[in-house]
């Protein structure tokens, strides 16, 4: 009688566990279809190209000049705009290496022109990426400028001002490594009159 009824309480557990067993695989199943029919119905993703990542070419170049607040215009292979008031050219023909420059003409006679060259080497050795240079034959222009390599677009857009920053501190630099040379120089006629005269006067760069 005891085992008998110990036989029909096992039977109906096993029943039991079978009958919820079954109900976890058709819930299951039915989960895993509505899943599946989720994943069918939802579009694939769209992947867009940064455009940070564009290759810096003339086009995109004259646009991170327009987001940086700048109007840029073409001139031939040059790409010329204002900034503080300054003018400034970039040649974009030679793109991803990027030459941004700021350009004076100068009168050599108006100038200690061994001195010029003096501060001009100095601001070189100086300033990290600044460079100074002399134009034409006669050295009557001056040129504050700035390389570097450019691949991208959002580099380029993000690094201008830093760019531009560098090139006024050559100026700024230049300027007071002249002064500098020529307050030593008078400092020299003065004790030695005899060594030369009629230097020319004090003057800022290229103002």
């Amino acid at each position: 009688m005891i085992i008998t009824a110990i036989t029909t309480i096992a039977a109906f557990v096993f029943f039991f566990l079978y009958i919820c067993k079954s109900q976890d695989c058709t819930s299951l199943e039915r989960d895993n279809k509505w899943l599946k029919e989720q994943r069918e119905r939802t579009p694939e993703p769209v992947v867009v190209d940064n455009p940070n990542n564009r290759p810096l070419d003339k086009e995109s170049a004259m646009e991170a000049i327009r987001y940086n607040g700048y109007v840029p215009e073409a001139d031939g292979h040059w790409i010329t705009f204002m900034a503080q008031g300054e003018h400034y050219l970039i040649d974009a023909d030679r793109f991803p290496v990027m030459t941004l420059m700021k350009h004076f003409n100068l009168d050599p006679k108006e100038w200690e022109m061994d001195l010029m060259h003096k501060a001009a080497h100095q601001v070189s050795d100086d300033i990290i990426m600044g460079k100074v240079l002399f134009t034409g034959d006669e050295e009557d222009g001056i040129i504050f400028q700035i390389t570097a390599i450019e691949n991208k677009y959002g580099h380029f857009k993000d690094c201008l001002t830093q760019y531009i920053s560098i090139i006024e501190d050559s100026q700024a630099r230049m300027d007071q490594i002249y002064k500098d040379l020529k307050a030593k120089q008078k400092e020299r006629l003065s004790a030695f009159p005899q060594l030369g005269a009629g230097a020319a006067g004090d003057k800022k760069i290229l103002s």
